[in-house]
């Protein structure tokens, strides 16, 4: 086993989003020494005893920072213009005084009952016509100027009365914006949605040019016309609803602006709102470029084997939303949550693991949702550091655990993740490919990227995930996976990148629509053709078995039985026709695997014969001819494509090429493909040659070791101190099961 040293020559200048001035590290604008540790705080909801005993727990778990306030509207302005904030100023002053800092909250996330009784307008409307009711919580309209006004005024009177306490540290606006109510379909939404497209279009002939409303008769003769996409007969113009997921995500997100420039106005405090991964509704590229801090709320299943990449995969997002710099979790359960269908706890010390493995990703706090566990209400059986045992319960044995181990990480606050792979991530091309009619059916959730992601992490390479905007220098691979729209400024990072040396894969579906969803003409790929030498002729999608087969019908069905349907199979052969590729599929085992894809497959033509490339790259224009890596061999249900390509390989000056990938490669596929591709990218994991189950993960000069298995993992090589323990590591060490090392 080897430790690699980060790369001096390759690392990157921290970016912020859209080019700005790196933003500062959350320890830096918070004061913190140690990474900040807590949870969301609930005191209305106990007794004045309940609050004495939690700030004795708090100091013997070793909080230092909690969020208070978030669904307090209802005891902050109890009546319409009425603000009772003193209550909430004597628990701000005796935590600070308790050495506790404050996330305070503005409250906004759930208004209280007067207004869905006084201004029914306010709440939400669904795409069936029905207004959604008071009794659980986000119930309210983007667009309500009810709303907006009343958030906006709570906000003022918060920041007025606590903007320059000495224990309010950072401003929390809202919560979870989305999570419930991402959209409204209401008449104020529906004039908003005008206002919004006479903004973005100026008048209705460039909608009906940009919505390519001829087809089925769509024409509007105004934007009077238009409607939100609510319930219809059948498909809905996919360019609608594009607009329609970019219209929601910006009422949304001008709440959140609205709330920030007032909190801005009379306070110095950095501000935050917490962010959920992925999730599908809104555009966290733009919204962090609002925010002092990122933050996250992240559950991971327990039950999931696949859990620790999920803690992975949202910590690499949240430190690509803070333009390379840490970011804070905001939310994780101490155990099991409430709101899946059966609710697992998390194995003992699986905890402390996934909040070393999310400072590993880059996190500098590490709080949870939420402080005391609920006695009533609909989250009584979510898990609260102070869990309904107290004391006497290995949830609270784990929570002081994990605070003591978290003051001694204070070496690692503000230190960079170095990371020679990036991942391109796109959320309008996934709202595009989600609202698309056909080819296939997909989710929300950036399935391509998210499998592309695992594949890096399981094979131990630190990874970036960065915006189609980013520059891409100094990174030596690049995944571009499903970005659906064509995007021109992408391709020219990705040829200027490939001009540096980096290798850039390719996957379909990629430049599919252009920015109104319309379809890219002449073969998809569009911008990035000249990069790849290639173009997309056709989608050949699996549907997967139609009909159950029948043995009895099959005997006398005499025509039906001799039809061939290879797209009832879910999976697709491949051969690796490149012989470097072949060598690494022969190291993979004995016999050598095979290649397979899923259900995605694509026709693809290569755009130049080899003598053209050959004239091309001795008239300068730096590349060569398409290599065919692999072929779709005719297995499963490629009979009509055998012999094509599947992926290719172009290689430009500088020894950088662009590959692209014709297919949903199974992991075991694009495990090989990536051996190959680093090879020639000339990149390393972290750490090689390590036990299973172990993670590695470096920021700046610390090490993290995770081991994520039931069994304790020997790891060689490995010099330093263990901050964890304080013990010396001299070269052989063990890890126990769901433990860790943090070496410097």
């Amino acid at each position: 086993m080897t430790i690699p040293s980060p790369s001096a020559s390759t690392t990157r200048p921290e970016q912020a989003p859209g080019g700005a001035t790196p933003r500062r590290a959350p320890h830096e604008l918070l004061g913190l020494t140690s990474p900040a540790y807590g949870g969301d705080y609930n005191p209305e909801q106990w007794d004045e005893a309940t609050f004495a005993e939690d700030l004795e727990l708090m100091a013997e778990a070793g909080v230092n920072l909690v969020s208070l306030g978030i669904f307090s509207w209802a005891r902050l302005e109890p009546r319409e213009g009425v603000y009772e904030l003193d209550w909430l100023v004597e628990i701000v002053d005796r935590l600070h005084e308790a050495g506790i800092a404050i996330d305070l909250a503005t409250a906004t996330a759930s208004p209280p009952a007067w207004m869905a009784t006084d201004h029914p307008e306010s709440l939400p409307m669904n795409a069936d016509g029905v207004r959604l009711g008071l009794g659980s919580r986000q119930q309210y309209c983007p667009s309500s100027t009810v709303y907006r006004e009343r958030s906006a005024a709570l906000a003022t009177a918060l920041a007025e009365r606590l903007g320059d306490h000495p224990g309010v540290v950072m401003w929390h606006i809202g919560n979870e914006y989305g999570c419930h109510t991402a959209e409204c379909f209401c008449p104020a939404c529906a004039q908003a949605f005008r206002d919004w497209l006479g903004e973005r279009y100026g008048d209705v002939e460039r909608l009906n040019v940009s919505w390519g409303t001829d087809f089925w008769s769509q024409r509007y003769a105004s934007l009077e016309q238009v409607t939100p996409p609510g319930a219809m007969p059948t498909f809905p113009n996919p360019a609608q609803m594009l607009d329609w997921r970019r219209f929601s995500d910006h009422q949304l997100r001008s709440l959140m602006e609205a709330e920030a420039r007032i909190l801005r106005e009379r306070s110095t405090r950095p501000v935050t709102t917490n962010f959920m991964g992925d999730f599908p509704a809104t555009d966290y590229w733009r919204w962090a470029e609002s925010l002092d801090i990122v933050s996250d709320d992240s559950y991971p299943d327990p039950a999931d084997p696949a859990a620790a990449h999920e803690v992975a995969w949202a910590g690499d997002l949240m430190r690509g939303l803070a333009g390379g710099r840490p970011w804070i979790l905001m939310e994780q359960a101490p155990s099991a949550v409430q709101w899946r269908r059966r609710n697992s706890p998390k194995r003992p010390g699986q905890l402390l693991l996934w909040s070393l493995a999310r400072v590993a990703h880059g996190a500098d706090g590490i709080l949870q949702f939420q402080w005391r566990q609920s006695r009533q209400g609909a989250e009584t059986f979510h898990s609260g550091m102070v869990p309904h045992a107290g004391r006497d319960s290995r949830t609270w044995e784990e929570m002081v655990s994990t605070g003591q181990a978290l003051t001694r990480l204070g070496p690692v606050l503000g230190e960079p993740v170095s990371a020679e792979a990036a991942l391109v991530l796109d959320w309008e091309s996934q709202w595009a490919l989600s609202t698309a009619i056909g080819p296939v059916e997909v989710g929300e959730r950036f399935e391509a990227a998210r499998a592309w992601h695992r594949s890096l992490w399981e094979a131990g390479i630190a990874t970036d995930i960065v915006p189609v905007g980013r520059r891409l220098e100094g990174y030596r691979l690049i995944i571009v996976p499903a970005v659906f729209i064509d995007r021109p400024e992408l391709a020219g990072h990705l040829e200027r990148a490939v001009a540096a040396g980096a290798q850039v894969i390719v996957v379909g579906p990629t430049g599919v629509v252009d920015a109104n969803a319309g379809a890219v003409l002449g073969g998809y790929l569009g911008s990035l053709r000249p990069l790849l030498g290639v173009r997309v002729t056709d989608h050949a999608a699996l549907t997967g078995q139609v009909q159950q087969p029948d043995p009895r019908s099959a005997l006398v069905n005499r025509l039906s039985r001799a039809v061939g349907t290879p797209g009832a199979e879910t999976w697709t052969g491949l051969e690796a026709v490149s012989e470097p590729l072949r060598r690494v599929l022969d190291r993979m085992g004995t016999p050598a695997p095979d290649l397979r894809a899923g259900g995605w497959a694509e026709e693809l033509r290569i755009d130049e014969a080899p003598e053209e490339a050959a004239e091309n790259a001795q008239a300068g224009q730096g590349r060569q001819a398409v290599e065919v890596v692999a072929v779709f061999d005719g297995r499963g249900g490629g009979a009509d494509l055998a012999g094509r390509p599947a992926i290719t390989r172009r290689v430009a000056e500088g020894a950088g090429a662009g590959w692209y990938v014709a297919a949903d490669l199974d992991a075991l596929s694009r495990a090989a493909l990536l051996t190959l591709v680093c090879a020639h990218a000339r990149l390393r994991p972290v750490v090689t040659d390590l036990p299973d189950g172990v993670e590695a993960q470096r920021r700046g000069s610390v090490l993290f070791l995770l081991n994520h298995s039931d069994r304790a993992a020997e790891v060689t090589g490995v010099v330093g101190t263990d901050l964890l323990t304080g013990g010396s590591c001299t070269g052989h060490v063990i890890v126990p099961p769901r433990s860790a090392l943090v070496v410097r």
